[in-house]
């Protein structure tokens, strides 16, 4: 299925749902789920895949790694919460702080070198250049 029809019925499905189970649903449900790490774009051009991160507060390159490890990118590391609060006395939790690890699928595999991360104003942005495809070489059948 393409990218944009699974988009599409993913669409549907959340509005037919907000439809039967009332405007509420999906905030309740989601009050249920646990946030496990920083919400994460992923999209490609015709020239690099690109990752987006969501990662406030950060104030040192340290904090945060990342690597490749074949067609999967990695992304470790904490953010800490800038208000001093315990658990305990947050009422509604939407925002994420805390210890991370993120182990994300590339829609295409990717060079190594030429990589390239900026942080800026609260989103990291990773830009993985695409490898060249190799060239296709035909396969002789033997009888």
């Amino acid at each position: 299925m393409m990218s944009r029809e699974k988009d599409d019925l993913s669409d549907d499905f959340y509005k037919q749902a907000a439809e039967v189970l009332g405007p509420d649903f999906w905030q309740e449900i989601g009050d249920m789920l646990p946030v496990t790490g920083p919400r994460i774009d992923v999209y490609y051009t015709s020239s690099a895949v690109y990752v987006l991160a969501e990662l406030p507060a950060l104030q040192r390159s340290d904090q945060i790694s990342m690597r490749v490890d074949g067609q999967t990118f990695i992304i470790e590391g904490e953010l800490p919460r800038p208000y001093p609060v315990t658990d305990n006395r947050i009422v509604r939790k939407e925002r994420f702080f805390g210890r991370f690890a993120r182990t994300l699928p590339l829609p295409r595999q990717v060079e190594s070198k030429g990589i390239n991360a900026h942080y800026r104003q609260g989103l990291l942005t990773v830009e993985l250049p695409i490898k060249p495809n190799a060239p296709t070489e035909h396969i002789p059948l033997q009888f």
